[in-house]
């Protein structure tokens, strides 16, 4: 049964959401310390299939250099998603989620004291010790940290290096967030970025952490072209 099939009137449709689903579930599923796996499967695979359709926009249409510029955008910030999620479930899954022993109560603003011309103050936090420990928000560059600390994505160091460059590029789904007068996206957005999001979905959705059959591997033909040879 072919991979991308083809609908009315040679429509085109990417890999089903039932597939991906059965490749995910060899690593995401219930009884592993993670709520609702069937949940996060799911969305993996959509922003997955996501990425296949922009990929295929990109083949089939012909986008002015903006429109195009927008693609690499969306597929690197789908895909580094697509990785966040996945590394919160591996760091949860796996044991290593940091946890506090201590909860902020309450916060005390000092008053402000002059001490050799300068201006002090004292601020005061009252915490709480826990009957139970608490999971500690993870950031995207903390998971990443943990990640490559622990090999969570595999032995390649490489996809560990490209996520560390790719990750500030998460940020920018927030147009607000600039910094000078040329920061905006058309020069933000590269085509290296693109490329190395692609080795990185490739790298890790056909590496050893899902560990896929032959079948399973050709669902992620369409992202082969952006290898290095």
């Amino acid at each position: 049964m072919p991979l991308a099939l083809k609908g009315e009137a040679g429509s085109w449709l990417p890999v089903s959401i039932d597939r991906l689903d059965a490749l995910l579930i060899k690593e995401i599923y219930h009884g592993r310390g993670y709520d609702n796996a069937y949940a996060l499967r799911r969305n993996i695979a959509y922003s997955l299939q996501h990425v296949q359709y922009l990929e295929q926009t990109i083949t089939d249409l012909k986008l002015t250099n903006v429109l195009t510029t927008q693609t690499w955008k969306a597929e690197t910030i789908v895909g580094c998603g697509i990785i966040e999620s996945l590394l919160h479930f591996l760091i949860v899954a796996t044991g290593n989620r940091t946890t506090a022993d201590w909860e902020t109560k309450q916060e005390f603003t000092g008053a402000n004291k002059v001490i050799e011309g300068k201006t002090y103050r004292i601020d005061s936090v009252v915490k709480q010790k826990l009957d139970t420990p608490a999971p500690v928000p993870m950031t995207f560059d903390t998971m990443l940290k943990k990640a490559e600390s622990k090999k969570l994505l595999g032995p390649d160091h490489s996809v560990y290096a490209k996520l560390k460059r790719l990750r500030p590029l998460r940020n920018r789904v927030h147009l607000q967030e600039i910094t000078q007068h040329v920061d905006h996206d058309f020069n933000a957005f590269t085509a290296i970025d693109q490329k190395l999001m692609m080795q990185v979905l490739h790298a890790v959705f056909t590496g050893p952490t899902f560990a896929p059959s032959t079948a399973q591997r050709a669902y992620f033909t369409y992202l082969e072209k952006y290898l290095d040879p």
